[in-house]
């Protein structure tokens, strides 16, 4: 799913059986899937798992969304961690966590620390994984990070057009880019 594709060789978003597979996985996870389009990185996966396995039913696409989903936090974690640790001297661990579905054809449950993170487009993964190492570096080490430079507060994790942002609290000029 990673490999740099061209525009041209996804799927295209009107394809009747493209829409028919997003039909078919709204109805098995009661969820739009049609809503994800709006996004780039949504519509992108939807596209690229579409043209790559068809319209795979909802069992052999909820492990696609999971694998999705976890590749993309834990390399914004690593990213993060590793900002973290040159801006502080010091080595941290956020647990990125994956739960199984109780449903044989549920999308499970992936976590950074304690923050869930859902959604198909890398921008929204991003900005949820970064709030869950936020949070957990505040409750576990007691440590506010990353800071505003000009305020001394903690930012907070936002989509932005550019993509995924520390936004400043005070004022909202953007901080630093959120890895994704």
């Amino acid at each position: 799913m990673d490999r740099p594709r061209t525009e041209t060789s996804l799927a295209h978003p009107d394809d009747p059986g493209f829409r028919a597979l997003l039909r078919a996985l709204s109805r098995a996870f009661d969820h739009d899937f049609e809503e994800d389009l709006g996004s780039p990185g949504g519509r992108a996966f939807l596209r690229a798992t579409f043209t790559d396995n068809g319209a795979v039913p909802a069992p052999y696409f909820a492990p696609l969304a999971d694998e999705h989903r976890r590749v993309h936090a834990e390399r914004v974690v690593t990213a993060l961690l590793a900002r973290a640790r040159r801006d502080t001297g010091r080595a941290f661990d956020v647990p990125v966590r994956h739960e199984w579905s109780d449903d044989w054809d549920g999308i499970g449950r992936i976590s950074v620390g304690h923050e869930p993170v859902e959604g198909l487009d890398p921008v929204d993964i991003a900005v949820a994984a970064a709030e869950g190492v936020q949070c957990h570096l505040a409750d576990r080490e007691l440590l506010v990070w990353p800071l505003c430079p000009d305020h001394h507060t903690g930012p907070h994790a936002t989509r932005t057009p550019d993509g995924a942002a520390w936004v400043c609290s005070v004022t909202h000029h953007v901080v630093a880019p959120v890895p994704g």
